[in-house]
């Protein structure tokens, strides 16, 4: 069973990535800005963290994985629209 220690280091570590995200999302979109560094670093930093949800899933109990499934879909629908909005800039 993942502690719970280790899930709350977990979240906070996901919602500030989240949260770097939504604002890079938020620059580029309200200013049609080029993807710079720092959103294609958002955009790997929600990747690897991605991964160590996926991680932790190995060792969560029932109610963890539900938690962290939440948290997953959060990452990956930020994650998405980051790579969706990098291509509609691109092209």
């Amino acid at each position: 069973m993942a502690t719970r220690q280790s899930m709350e280091e977990l979240i906070a570590k996901a919602e500030q990535k989240l949260d770097v995200a939504k604002k890079q999302l938020d620059r580029v979109n309200r200013n049609g800005y080029e993807v710079d560094e720092a959103y294609t670093e958002a955009q790997i930093e929600l990747s690897n963290m991605d991964s160590e949800i996926d991680k932790m899933m190995l060792s969560a109990n029932h109610q963890q994985r539900e938690q962290l499934h939440r948290l997953h879909l959060q990452v990956t629908d930020y994650w998405n629209d980051m790579i969706l909005d990098a291509n509609d800039l691109h092209h």
